[in-house]
């Protein structure tokens, strides 16, 4: 194992490679994007919850001066797609054109105003008149769910998901039952930067240019180039500086209008979102109701474990049915449970669209499972952390879902140093002492464990793929489809080329994806950057650096056996003063073996380590306003290795400011009468503030991970998921309570506390 002091970037204190234009303000975000002649597009929404468009009157609008075009059902293709596919070769329910004439939700974008100006465009809006026929409407899951419920797409409104069936959960005899129920509500990203898409069509080449904050330029581009009857290579598809993503930006959602116009005006096309569409015409994360059933041993020990989910997908399937299968592949985790059962079920109703989100099903498994663990270590008479303790997966021990490795998976470790840092005993101690002597406030504390992904690995070939080309001076270029969410993944890539190369970072280039200039990539989700593409940065540079040694030893005419490298120099071994310098080598390579200096690697992930999160909370409960705090909280993560540990500071501390929210505040409303998003803004959606968040301390285990780039695993989405089930272990641990609904807002601590006197 390398030494952290032995490295030259690797771990070191270096910045997000976008700092410096982000505090200046000259980072260019797609919504900051001009040129000359651009055109500005604006939405028209739908206001009725299920409807025919019977007339759409655009007369006045298209009479408007500075007006170039209005959009609608009536003069765009009527052609479907799905806003979450990847893959050309994917299988999605394809249910979404441009404009359909059959609105199903409040706010369903009904037509469309290129402009001008974004005024003009607002203002063509506001003139086009729309009459529709309503429809029957179903607002909560369990109409949607009836055989008699109206039908919102064709195939009905409800999706099963893959279920998963390991042993046989049902023939266990002789253990404890014990069983919840969880709830959890609907959620907005909570992005800093709102939606926003340019589009331009150069006719003298036939190519359509798409700049776009996502996650995928590869699934933007054959989603767009399939629906505009395009061939890939007239579609490029440029990722932009992103403001956050948490998810949203994952599935293809302005790129296929903006495309269009484009296409349709041969012109340059801008459509950002306001706040109220980002909330409602994006899409949110699930409400998720769940049912878990276990079988226990009385010593602790974990036989069997059953968990049934229903998600509201909103008036759009999309990705829900895949984001429900994924809780079921994600069960398994953490935990040795010799006997599973996972059955779920996507829903539409008549509602804005829900979609992906932080962690993809991690956090809604924890929230479940952890929550009902800590019940059932109540009824046992244990510690929470002992009975974690007596079943947790030890290291490289398989997993059942899928029967592969959690890899160098350190959950025990995690569990001891946390009870240890955070005072676990002291603090339990201290909180039934307060809660003896006090009358108004309690304290309690929680823990919660947990894990996520660092690749596709198995549930898809991952494939990673870079291109490293030396410069005539020695400097690097890289090639590589990595999508920075603002977090320093684009840092990280450098510093391991860098540690690779032994080049100075300020040497190496390494943009954003681009369909252009990149080799094939999924996109930057399941948290697989630093590990997968990682890899394929690792793998490439090693591979130019032998390319490199060769034509070096050519040039020195010696053998490569005697060769050494060492910071933009060969030497031979034997004698130092024979040297050559990497501008050197490039030059023996054009002018005398006429060969330029580049390599590119595809790598295919054969893993997918675990990383262990457990997260410990002490909260205060005011029984008289039902109000929350955090007191303090600990997070040990098992990173494997820290690339960038400031920055992955920085990613627990918006983990836990994200996971306070899901637990105690954030929710979207949804009218039940309309299905109408009560909340559209953040003057009304309550989340965590600066001032709300505790001290919190973070712990890193750095066990380095076997075939990972320098050791590293991931961090991204993990910091999310123990969150949440900790603060609610917590305030159930103050108050006595098993409350499962989140989020636990005042009315919900009071109405539990009235209860628990009546």
């Amino acid at each position: 194992m390398v030494a952290l002091k032995d490295f030259q970037v690797i771990g070191k204190e270096l910045s997000n490679d976008q700092a410096y234009g982000k505090v200046t303000g000259r980072l260019r975000y797609c919504g900051d994007m001009q040129a000359p002649g651009m055109l500005y597009m604006k939405l028209k929404h739908s206001t009725v919850t299920h409807g025919i468009l019977r007339s759409i009157d655009t007369a006045a609008a298209q009479a408007l001066p500075g007006v170039r075009a209005v959009y609608t059902w009536e003069n765009t293709p009527a052609k479907c797609y799905d806003r979450g596919r990847v893959g050309p070769w994917e299988k999605v329910p394809n249910q979404e054109p441009l404009f359909s004439r059959q609105v199903r939700f409040i706010g369903e974008r009904v037509a469309a105003v290129v402009a001008d100006s974004e005024e003009i465009a607002e203002q063509a809006c506001r003139l086009i008149q729309v009459e529709y026929d309503p429809l029957p409407f179903v607002i909560s899951v369990d109409e949607a769910e009836q055989e008699s419920a109206p039908r919102i797409h064709p195939d009905g409104n409800v999706y099963p998901a893959e279920p998963v069936e390991r042993g046989d959960f049902s023939a266990i005899q002789g253990a404890l039952c014990h069983t919840s129920q969880s709830h959890i509500s609907r959620m907005t990203h909570l992005c800093m930067e709102t939606q926003s898409c340019r589009a331009c069509y150069d006719a003298s080449e036939g190519m359509l240019t798409i700049w776009t904050g996502c996650q995928s330029v590869f699934g933007v581009r054959s989603t767009v180039a399939e629906l505009l009857d395009l061939p890939y290579a007239k579609v490029r598809v440029i990722k932009a500086p992103m403001g956050g993503s948490f998810g949203v930006r994952q599935e293809t959602l302005l790129e296929p209008l903006t495309a269009y116009a484009a296409l349709d005006l041969q012109a340059e096309v801008r459509l950002v979102y306001t706040r109220e569409e980002q909330i409602v015409n994006t899409m949110m994360k699930h409400s998720v109701d769940a049912q878990v059933e276990s079988r226990v041993q009385p010593d602790g020990t974990i036989l069997g474990l059953s968990l049934s989910c229903r998600l509201d997908a909103g008036a759009y399937l999309t990705v829900s049915r895949d984001y429900a299968s994924t809780m079921g592949e994600k069960i398994n985790k953490v935990y040795r449970i010799p006997n599973l059962h996972f059955d779920g079920r996507a829903v539409c109703t008549n509602t804005p669209i829900n979609g992906s989100f932080r962690s993809w099903g991690s956090c809604e498994v924890a929230l479940c499972l952890e929550n009902h663990w800590n019940m059932v270590a109540r009824d046992l008479g244990m510690d929470p952390i002992d009975f974690r303790l007596k079943n947790v997966h030890e290291p490289f021990e398989d997993e059942l879902v899928h029967h592969i490795s959690v890899g160098n998976a350190h959950f025990r470790d995690c569990l001891l140093r946390g009870r240890e840092a955070f005072r676990w005993e002291e603090r339990k101690a201290e909180c039934r002492e307060q809660n003896r002597t006090q009358r108004r406030y309690r304290y309690g504390v929680g823990v919660a464990l947990a894990s996520h992904t660092s690749s596709f690995f198995p549930y898809r070939v991952d494939v990673a793929s870079t291109t490293a080309k030396l410069q005539e001076d020695g400097s690097l270029i890289l090639h590589v489809s990595v999508h920075d969410h603002g977090c320093g993944t684009i840092m990280a890539l450098k510093k391991i080329a860098s540690e690779v190369t032994q080049l100075p970072l300020e040497q190496i280039l390494l943009q954003e994806a681009d369909t252009r200039d990149c080799l094939y990539d999924h996109g930057c989700y399941a948290s697989r950057t630093v590990y997968s593409l990682g890899t394929s940065v690792e793998t490439c540079c090693e591979k130019l650096m032998g390319i490199l040694k060769t034509r070096a030893a050519a040039a020195l005419s010696c053998t490569e056996t005697i060769l050494r490298y060492e910071k933009g120099f060969f030497f031979q071994e034997t004698d130092k003063s024979v040297r050559i310098s990497l501008p050197q080598v490039y030059e023996h390579s054009i002018r005398v073996l006429g060969q330029d200096v580049f390599c590119s690697v595809t790598t295919n992930a054969q893993a997918n380590p675990g990383v262990p999160a457990a997260h410990f909370t002490h909260v205060q409960v005011d029984t008289y306003t039902g109000f929350t705090r955090v007191l303090d909280c600990l997070s040990v993560h098992d990173v494997g290795r820290a690339i960038n540990p400031d920055l992955c500071r920085g990613q627990v501390g918006s983990g836990i400011q994200q996971g306070m929210g899901m637990a105690l505040c954030e929710e979207i409303k949804i009218s039940p009468k309309t299905g109408q998003a009560l909340i559209t803004n953040f003057k009304n959606y309550e989340v965590a503030n600066a001032v709300d968040m505790p001290d919190y301390q973070v712990i890193f285990l750095e066990e380095p991970e076997p075939d990972a780039p320098f050791g590293a695993k991931s961090i991204g989405e993990v910091v999310l998921v123990p969150v949440a089930p900790a603060i609610v272990a917590a305030v159930n641990d103050a108050l006595g309570t098993q409350l499962h609904h989140l989020p636990l807002t005042p009315a919900v601590i009071l109405e539990a506390l009235e209860a628990q006197r009546s």
